[in-house]
């Protein structure tokens, strides 16, 4: 599987902070997301007022992270599969506050 369809993924994801609607949820929402993907590079996101910058790697501190294979965040970036489910079928790891991953799982709808 290619990288470029993940970033594009994930850039999609970002990019609904475009919406002024959106972006009134995330105000002052300043947090690091670790995606730690098992079949390929990492990335991370820093959000920081809705706004949010993707990059290569890993954070040293992150607020939140997210463990899983990279085809399950391009299927539920194309709505093939929804976070929940995910999350509750065990393809999804996560560690962090739960409140910001319910505002992060705004952005996967």
């Amino acid at each position: 599987m290619a990288n470029e369809e993940l970033v594009e993924g994930i850039k999609k994801m970002v990019s609904k902070l475009d919406d002024p609607t959106m972006a009134d949820r995330f105000q002052g929402f300043k947090k690091v997301l670790q995606f730690v993907f098992t079949d390929t590079d990492n990335y991370y996101l820093i959000f920081d007022n809705a706004k949010c910058e993707i990059k290569e790697g890993n954070t040293e501190s992150p607020d939140i992270t997210i463990i899983t294979e990279s085809q399950v965040i391009i299927d539920i970036m194309d709505g093939e599969l929804s976070p929940t489910k995910a999350f509750m079928g065990g393809k999804i790891k996560a560690k962090g506050p739960m409140t910001d991953m319910l505002k992060l799982q705004m952005l996967m709808k």
